[in-house]
């Protein structure tokens, strides 16, 4: 699996698991700011890898 698919996924399971633990848990836990922070760092991940092959593709078709 590609590298972007995977950050997909990843990006999917994390939003899940926050929507679904946010039903009971305060949004202000420890957990939820760490689960909160884990898909901020895949999104970052993910943004950066698209607009470097955005980039690259750019160039390339110069």
């Amino acid at each position: 699996m590609d590298q972007k698919r995977q950050l997909i996924q990843d990006i999917e399971r994390y939003r899940n698991l926050l929507n679904e633990k946010s039903k009971t848990t305060s949004l202000i836990s420890k957990e939820m700011l760490e689960y909160s922070h884990k898909l901020d760092q895949l999104l970052n991940e993910y943004d950066y890898l698209v607009s470097r092959n955005k980039w690259h593709k750019e160039k390339t078709n110069i």
